[in-house]
């Protein structure tokens, strides 16, 4: 026996002896020709090999120590059916065992090479266009071969149709599939919900399975292992079964959600009202996944609590979704106090019980652990004595910066479930909307500041530096530049840093929220919006260094352009398009602004002559290989969903209303278990692909910028990767620093800069930030830290994180001064060039 743990050796040794018996059974059935008998063995066969109890004695370890037995059977089976027209594909498969020889002419007949087993659907085609009913029962009866789900019950329609369809037909599809109800469409026994159009086929299917779950489930016991998954029986007596055996939790589960017409719900209620208290409850419980609880509220005196009942259903979903406090405060008192507990004790519901006040202190400890639904109830809880909605306010914000710091697609999840808190906050305070509760709070974080304060000779406040929030502290008139230690040690000082740390956080929630998404996605501004957000210190000090496009079409700064309608941020696309691109690149250095997130150097991604070629498919990222734990992280961060390796794609996006950016992976597990190949990027609409050149070009392009990151932050490839967007970013900003600087000795020259120095001619890479000596083009190492200061010349005019930038503009500046050069590993390469040239 082959790597058979010692504690099954003796479970193999015994299945395989009555193996061997039964082998001895088929010789002599054979030698008697008595075929039917055959038949008969080879299903007891295929029985035991496939038998759980089988299984579990033998640990799994059966399948691989039976070669031997199987070639047995397949010599004494191949003598006693033949195959005798190979070209016959019902007699190809009219045999009661797959031996290795039929199952070879099977792959030949539907052109299929290799493992696994041959695929039955070319012959079920022929089949049903041919409406040959005997190949059509074959393809269900044979042992060789697969068939998918669908395709089985494709056939089974077919079989209908004809008048052919048997129980021994249904009997072999569910034996060899017990789940194959879910492509038989119809009501599904999880929440009584109608999955899809039912096959023709269902109702023949559905009396054999409503017939086969009485008799199984008949007395003494009930055999619950052959009765197939997923369907739904119908009619009262399985509800009543069910009633009669109340601590079988599985007949309560498969036949407590049984269909029934209007009349057996009238006569299951009649049927109740003698029956126990208990037995009510039962019989409620039993019927709430099916949908239709509502009928049974009257018998157990709930009759008013019908509204109520409905929102607790329509809360016990694992998706958090938004509810309606002031329909469910309606519910609760239509229901009454009591009629309201008794239905919360039948049937739960965490958010109905907040939304009334009746469990803060199971919800706030769900909230400690993160639990989603613990934190949208969180929202609709009442405000508490002395609790303000601020204070509520704060507290979820709080919440939703732990959301980072969870997996990829649970921060996903985690912030809508914030999202939603507030939502409910807003109803609990009398806002219309999440949002105005959002910025009246902001508004008032700004508008309540602890005031300025003195300790000694210092006088101590919190002052805005550009949108950065500083504890700033003077003496005599004159800014310190540190905090002495009788300011930190004065009791006053934490409040003053603590309105700091939330000054900070709304500039933070401001920058990286709301004002990028506005510049991603071209989002516009009501006058009402515009005015509220500038109310805000981080609000005035962050819009008017945006550019903007008025309802005129004007395009400026806050203060060139018409405010009295909407306003639109403008993405760098919008510019490109208009030609304005360069002037306003030029404007914003010239003017020194420092923008709080990329807007006029934003990297642009325009279509590309291959994927106009390609039609609706990019690979511009295809075959770059990426750690997938950084990729996920970086993806998730910016809205996009991963997903497991037999997903049709690794990663999606919403980009609009309508249109998903779907991006193909080449990975094991899920995006994150190891390395990843990037693949290919569709745009989905519905079950369909759109065509690049028409995706909106603003969503194309921040796409694209979303995966150069992922490809350029998270690629594991040795050379690297060098992204031509971030290049010509780089190139735009250093040929607006050359005019504005007077950089006579620079010239940029496509993805490189070239610096004229004194010491020698400089071409240095603006992706990788390399650079070549000229003439000779030899590369100068230089020492980790060139550069690595930003040059006092340099002005980067966006407040995003770019080091990479920061680093290789610097190294150009500092190359343009190269007489000013003292680090003697730099000037002996420049000797060296300078002798080789």
């Amino acid at each position: 026996m082959v790597d058979v743990p010692d504690m099954y050796v003796d479970a193999v040794r015994d299945e395989r002896d009555a193996l061997w018996r039964l082998v001895d059974e088929a010789k002599g059935l054979a030698k008697a020709g008595d075929l039917a008998g055959m038949r008969s063995l080879a299903e007891e066969v295929r029985r035991r090999l496939g038998a759980g109890d089988s299984l579990e004695r033998t640990g799994g370890h059966l399948g691989s120590n039976v070669g031997d037995i199987s070639a047995a059977l397949d010599d004494v089976y191949d003598e006693a059916f033949p195959v005798r027209r190979p070209d016959d594909p019902a007699d190809v498969l009219d045999a009661p065992w797959p031996t290795v020889r039929r199952t070879a002419v099977l792959a030949s007949a539907v052109d299929h090479v290799g493992w696994p087993t041959p695929p039955l659907e070319p012959l079920a085609e022929r089949a049903i266009a041919a409406n040959d009913v005997r190949l059509l029962r074959l393809l269900v009866l044979t042992p060789l071969g697969r068939a998918g789900r669908d395709t089985v019950v494709r056939v089974l329609d077919a079989l209908h149709a004809a008048g052919a369809l048997d129980v021994e037909v249904i009997e072999q599809a569910f034996a060899d599939d017990e789940y194959l109800g879910r492509a038989l469409g119809g009501t599904s026994r999880t929440d009584g919900a109608v999955t899809s159009a039912p096959a023709t086929c269902a109702a023949v299917v559905r009396d054999y399975f409503d017939e086969l779950a009485w008799r199984l489930t008949s007395p003494p016991e009930p055999n619950w292992d052959d009765l197939p998954e997923v369907l739904v029986p119908r009619g009262l007596r399985f509800i009543l079964r069910a009633l009669d055996r109340p601590h079988d939790r599985r007949m309560a589960d498969r036949f407590g959600p049984a269909e029934l017409t209007e009349d057996e719900r009238s006569a299951l209620v009649e049927h109740l009202r003698d029956r126990t208290a208990e037995e009510r409850r039962y019989a409620f419980e039993l019927r709430l996944p099916a949908g239709d609880a509502e009928v049974l509220l009257p018998v157990l005196g709930l009759s008013g609590a019908a509204p109520l009942l409905r929102l607790v259903r329509a809360t016990a979903t694992t998706e958090v979704a938004r509810q309606e406090r002031a329909a469910i405060l309606a519910a609760a008192r239509q229901a009454g106090d009591d009629g309201t507990r008794r239905l919360l004790e039948l049937c739960p519901s965490e958010l109905i019980a907040a939304a009334l006040g009746w469990n803060r202190a199971a919800v706030e400890k769900r909230v400690k652990h993160n639990a989603l639904s613990g934190i949208a109830a969180f929202g609709l809880l009442p405000l508490a004595d002395g609790e303000t909605v601020l204070d509520r306010y704060l507290a979820l914000r709080e919440v939703a910066k732990r959301g980072p710091k969870l997996g990829p697609n649970r921060r996903h999840s985690h912030t809508a479930a914030v999202a939603v808190a507030l939502d409910h906050l807003a109803q609990v305070a009398g806002f219309p909307d999440a949002g105005r509760l959002e910025w009246d709070c902001e508004a008032r974080i700004a508008a309540e500041p602890p005031g300025d304060w003195h300790v000694g000779d210092y006088t101590v406040g919190v002052r805005l530096c550009d949108a950065d929030p500083v504890v700033a502290v003077s003496k005599a008139g004159r800014m310190l530049k540190s905090v002495p230690a009788a300011v930190r040690n004065d009791p006053r000082y934490p409040h003053t840093r603590e309105h700091q740390e939330r000054l900070r956080d709304q500039a933070r929630r401001m920058r990286t929220g709301m004002i990028e998404r506005l510049v991603a996605a071209g989002g516009t501004l009501t006058p009402d919006e515009l005015l509220r957000l500038r109310r805000l210190p981080s609000g005035q000090a962050m819009l008017p260094a945006l550019i903007w496009q008025d309802r005129s079409g004007t395009v400026g700064l806050l203060d060139q352009i018409d405010l009295d309608g909407p306003v639109t941020a403008a993405h760098p696309h919008l510019l490109y398009e208009r030609r304005l691109l360069a002037h306003w690149q030029a404007e914003i250095v010239r003017r020194r602004i420092r923008q709080p997130v990329k807007q006029a150097f934003r990297e642009l991604y325009l279509l590309t002559p291959a994927e106009r070629d390609a039609v609706d498919v990019s690979r511009r990222f295809a075959g770059h290989t990426v750690d997938g734990k950084v990729a996920a992280q970086l993806l998730s961060g910016r809205g996009w969903s991963t997903h497991r390796q037999y997903h049709e794609h690794q990663a999606t996006r919403p980009v609009t209303a309508g249109i998903t950016a779907a991006l193909a992976c080449e990975l094991h597990g899920y995006l994150g278990a190891g390395d990843a190949v990037v693949g290919e990027l569709r745009f989905l609409a519905a079950d369909s692909v759109v065509p690049l050149a028409e995706v909106p070009p603003v969503a194309f392009s921040e796409v694209m910028r979303d995966l150069d990151l992922v490809v350029s932050v998270a690629g594991t490839e040795s050379h690297g990767y060098a992204s031509p967007p971030h290049a010509v970013s780089r190139a735009q900003l250093l040929a607006t620093l050359i005019d504005d600087l007077g950089l006579a000795r620079v010239t940029v020259d496509g993805t490189s800069a070239v610096v004229r120095g004194y010491r020698a001619t400089y071409r240095v890479h603006l992706n990788s930030g390399s650079i070549h000596v000229e003439p000779g083009s030899h590369l100068c190492v230089v020492p980790a830290s060139f550069g690595g200061t930003a040059h006092r010349s340099l002005f980067l005019p966006f407040a995003d994180e770019d080091r990479m930038t920061s680093v290789i503009l610097s190294k150009v500046l500092l190359l343009n001064e190269d007489e000013k050069i003292t680090d003697p590993t730099i000037l002996a390469q420049l000797d060296r060039g300078a002798q080789l040239s």
